[in-house]
Formats: C-alpha cells, structure tokens, sequence
C-alpha cells in the first residue's frame, strides 16, 4: 500500500508534467519586426529575423496563433491554429517568404526528452526552414553524414550522438558544401536543435543561409 506521501507525490507529479512550453522564431528573411499573439494574448513583440521569443508556459489543447507587423494589429499577415501536448517544449518556427504571405506559414517543432542513458550523449535534430532550399545534408569532418535529404519544412527525428567537439558541413553533396560550422561543443546529456534559415536565390543558386543553434529548451525548462 502506498503511504499518504507518496501518494500526494504521485498526484504532484502527475499535474506538474502535465504543462508544455512554446516559443517562436522570425526564420522570414527579409521580414518586418513581429508581433505574436496567442489566444488574443501577446507571446512576443517586435521579433526581428533570427530572434526567438521567450517560452510561455501552456497547458494541453488547442490555440489560435496570429501574426502581425509589428505595430499594426488592423491587419495579420497570417494566422493558424496549432494543437499543444503534454510535456514538450515546441519551438513554433515562422517561415516563408515576406513577398508571398499566402506561402507563410508556422512549423511546430515538439522536443521531449530521450528515455534513454544520456551519461556521455547528446540528443540534436536539424530543421530546414529556407524557401526554395536544395535538399540538404548534415555531415561532419570525418565524412558522417548525420542527416540527408533535408528538404524545406522538413521536421525529423532526433539523433543521439556521443558529446564533443564537431565540425559541421551544411552540403548538398560531399562535392559541394554550403557552410561550415566549426567546433560546434555537443555538452553531454544536452539537447539542441539546429536551425537553418536564409535564402537559395532564384533557381536555388547562390545560397546565403545560416546555422542556427540557440538554448534549447529541454536543457533547462521543469519538463518531467
């Protein structure tokens, strides 16, 4: 039989993991500074290109999400519905491209954490959110391939890797490689999702992207 204690533990834990938390990211180049409302409630006020919002807390269920120059509330440039979980910390990344609002749009990026021994790991998943993009590769310096095939919007998997140091390519092939990103420090039992945003150019030539690797969330939010 349970004690009265651990009884009331069990009942705190299970509220506490109930909460998610969400954020936004302006991934549109070009675009004015934003303004975010959730449920009619400001999230986040003139977000710039390449800047994240703070995390909201939210409990389970379905919200409204609309998005304006910042300033001018008369008329959003977009809006969507979004559904949120239980225990995620969702990245909601705006995308698209500023000249052709009918094709904006928002990707809701969940994180939770790996049930896996996370000792000496790092848990990471790389995002593509550049219009018009190439599909694109993941690679590091001794020719791994950690991911392929990214295509714009596409949202996959994490992959546990071991922690340390890595030089990172951005490629569309092994004979053709975009960006470099060097020593990158992957810190054991941490989480972190890369975003690339910018823009391929007419045709997808002349790329000017960029990598993208802010806090993430899991790394310090009270998710169970």
């Amino acid at each position: 039989m349970l004690s009265n204690n651990n009884l009331m533990y069990g009942y705190m834990n299970q509220c506490f993991c109930t909460k998610s938390y969400f954020r936004v990211l302006n991934a549109v180049k070009n675009s004015p500074a934003l303004d975010v409302y959730v449920n009619e409630i400001l999230l986040t006020s003139n977000l710039r290109y390449g800047e994240f919002s703070k995390y909201m807390k939210f409990m389970p269920g379905s919200y409204k999400v609309i998005i304006y120059a910042s300033g001018n509330k008369e008329e959003p440039i977009f809006e969507t519905d979004i559904e949120i979980g239980t225990n995620f910390a969702y990245n909601g990344a705006i995308a698209g491209e500023i000249n052709d609002i009918t094709n904006m749009c928002i990707y809701v990026i969940p994180d939770a954490k790996e049930r896996v021994n996370m000792k000496r790991m790092t848990s990471i998943k790389i995002v593509n959110l550049i219009p018009n993009s190439r599909p694109l590769e993941l690679a590091t310096s001794d020719g791994t391939i950690l991911y392929t095939d990214l295509k714009y919007g596409d949202i996959p998997n994490n992959v546990v890797l071991p922690s340390g140091m890595y030089d990172l390519y951005i490629q569309e092939d092994a004979d053709n490689i975009i960006l470099k990103a060097p020593n990158v420090d992957f810190a054991p039992k941490m989480y972190y999702t890369l975003f690339l945003v910018g823009e391929y150019g007419k045709d997808g030539e002349n790329p000017k992207i960029e990598l993208m690797i802010p806090q993430d969330g899991l790394n310090y939010l009270d998710l169970c």
